[in-house]
């Protein structure tokens, strides 16, 4: 029997498979138990730069998974930073704190809600269309 959790990082793992952005993809951790589970992956993207995603996930005591830490850090061909949208600490002076995108500019922006792989990858396509 597939738990909750596995199934989570399986869905978010296809997201990753399928998205027409994404060339190729390594899963470089994933760890599971029967309370919280990790991934950490990295994805080769059509334009040659990367994306490298970490989630930490639970269950809570209704068996709906919380994302506890997150994030995703995009870079470009040349290896330098297009995005990076974590829930890390060390903003806590903006609204929706921690949640947080940086940007290449140096700039780190409040988000209203945390982003999922889907809407990192949604920016990341509509950004490579511009």
């Amino acid at each position: 029997m597939t738990s909750k959790l596995a199934t989570y990082f399986e869905d978010l793992e296809r997201c990753v498979l399928e998205n027409g952005a994404v060339t190729d993809y390594a899963v470089l951790r994933y760890e599971i138990t029967s309370t919280d589970g990790k991934m950490r992956l990295r994805a080769q993207l059509r334009d040659g730069g990367t994306l490298e995603l970490f989630e930490y996930v639970t269950l809570d005591a209704q068996e709906r998974i919380l994302r506890l830490k997150y994030s995703y850090h995009w870079q470009n061909a040349e290896g330098l930073l297009e995005r990076r949208w974590d829930a890390v600490s060390h903003h806590p002076e903006l609204p929706n704190a921690p949640h947080h995108v940086h940007f290449a500019n140096g700039s780190v922006q409040s988000v209203v809600e945390p982003p999922s792989i889907t809407s990192v990858l949604a920016e990341i396509s509509m950004q490579k269309t511009q």
